[in-house]
């Protein structure tokens, strides 16, 4: 069982392959720890190393005026606050860095830690050492936000104690001071935070899809590929690996595995793990089929929410929760904001917020939800996105295109005279149009394909001033 032991400042290091069971946790107190980046996971990890004994140097790039007010209470209470820059100098006199998603692996004061042999980790793996509940760990590029949120939903339905966490909003150091053995952490891992797992071992660990994203992070899609695939690096026979056998990516990746496969697909049958079979969500076991509930009982819009949903009842499967009671819990979910989240019908057009659609792939995702008539608007910050990949589907599919953002110009090169295009400045500009546009029994789909970071402080803002304006607007006849 995970521990931390206060008798010596002396990290360890860390343990060995995933057969030799988990990893002893490093000794805090009295270790010099810096924390990088003072948002939420970093935060929440600061307070945890204080009360284990370390001494805590907390950096980031802002200056005092732009952290939450949580940052001078953590100062206040013995942690030593370096802003407006990472020191090199800090970070080479460590015994630990652990390192907040947001910040990357790669810039140079990290890099120079790591050449002096200073163990640099992320925040999710320094949680991972002390906690003794079941870890389970959902990635991909698209869909694991709505998917841990549902799996955690499932399993505490079934009266498990279960919470959905990490990349979705509570960081996982947060829950190590009421940690039980009992616990199921469902935790949504981003790439980011895998770049910087060393020993963290999900006992259940899903992958569901993979596409180009953060190409302004990563060299190449491999690259970023390779991150998602750290998910399952410590695993054993013993664990169980959850796999989209739609994705071509994954299934060139799944043979590599140790622990033991569980696929899902809506398109095909599978020997193990669940898919759709004539319009009903079935798991198979040994060759046989057991039915959980029909496809359109699922309350969720979207046909890659059939995706979403398979896995989290593989994830429930494997939990011990019975599938009467995770068809129950899949009935009363009720999804997520902004995730192709219906705003309402206005003259015959539904309008829909799908400001999560952060890179093409997830854009295609939302596409493939409609069949013609589609006002897609599209931009923000560019990510590096491959936005040309979109051109197959917009054809027959999209009626017209409104572009904004500062990535606009850059989508209108790429995409070319695949369909109509309408620039616009801002949310507003882009909602006036797609109102002007739209067509009774047609859709407009606020799905970017691209950051927010241009206007907004994230998607969620994006997405809330989409709906802001849309709820606004008056029907036909009216002032």
């Amino acid at each position: 069982m995970p521990v931390y032991d206060t008798r010596s400042p002396v990290m360890t290091a860390a343990a060995g392959p995933a057969s030799a069971g988990p990893p002893a946790a490093p000794r805090l107190a009295g270790a010099r720890v810096v924390v990088v980046g003072a948002a939420r996971s970093g935060l929440a990890l600061t307070r945890f190393l204080l009360g284990a004994g370390a001494r805590v140097t907390l950096t980031d790039t802002r200056p005092a005026a732009d952290l939450s007010p949580e940052t001078a209470v953590l100062n206040a209470e013995g942690a030593l606050l370096e802003l407006g820059g990472h020191r090199e100098e800090t970070l080479l006199a460590a015994d630990l860095v652990a390192v907040s998603p947001g910040v990357p692996l790669a810039i140079a004061p990290l890099a120079a830690a790591r050449r002096r042999g200073v163990r640099v980790v992320a925040e999710v793996e320094v949680a991972s050492w002390f906690l003794r509940g079941t870890l389970i760990g959902i990635t991909g590029s698209n869909g694991k936000s709505t998917t841990t949120s549902l799996a955690g939903h499932l399993l505490a339905a079934a009266g498990l104690d279960a919470v959905a966490c990490g990349n979705l909003g509570t960081p996982l150091s947060e829950l190590i001071a009421t940690d039980s053995p009992a616990r199921h952490y469902v935790v949504e891992l981003s790439s980011f935070q895998l770049e910087g797992i060393e020993t963290m071992r999900p006992r259940i660990a899903a992958l569901l899809n993979l596409s180009p994203d953060h190409q302004d992070r990563y060299p190449d899609s491999a690259a970023y590929y390779d991150a998602k695939m750290r998910v399952f690096m410590s695993q054993g026979p013993a664990d169980h690996a959850i796999l989209n056998a739609d994705d071509p990516e994954v299934r060139a990746r799944a043979a590599a595995l140790r622990a033991r496969r569980h696929l899902f697909s809506r398109t095909r049958t599978v020997d193990e793990g669940a898919c759709v079979a004539d319009g009903t969500l079935v798991l198979r076991r040994g060759g046989r089929d057991t039915r959980v509930m029909a496809a359109a009982e699922v309350p969720l819009f979207g046909v890659h929410n059939l995706e979403n949903v398979l896995t989290a009842l593989l994830v429930a499967e494997l939990s011990g929760v019975p599938v009467s009671v995770a068809a129950d819990g899949v009935r009363s979910f009720r999804g997520l904001p902004h995730r192709l989240e219906k705003v309402r019908d206005l003259d015959g057009v539904a309008w829909f917020n799908d400001s999560k659609a952060t890179n093409v792939g997830a854009t295609a995702q939302s596409l493939k939800s409609f069949e013609r008539g589609v006002v897609l608007i599209l931009g923000g910050k560019d990510k590096g996105g491959a936005f040309a990949d979109l051109e197959p589907l917009l054809r027959g599919r999209v009626a017209h295109l409104v572009l904004m953002g500062k990535a606009r110009d850059t989508i209108r090169q790429q995409i070319g005279r695949a369909v109509a295009i309408t620039m616009a400045a801002d949310m507003d500009e882009a909602v006036t149009a797609a109102r002007a546009l739209a067509r009774p029994g047609g859709v407009v789909l606020l799905a970017p394909a691209c950051a927010s970071f241009d206007q907004y402080s994230g998607f969620e803002a994006r997405g809330d001033h989409f709906r802001r304006l849309v709820t606004a607007l008056p029907a036909s006849g009216k002032d």
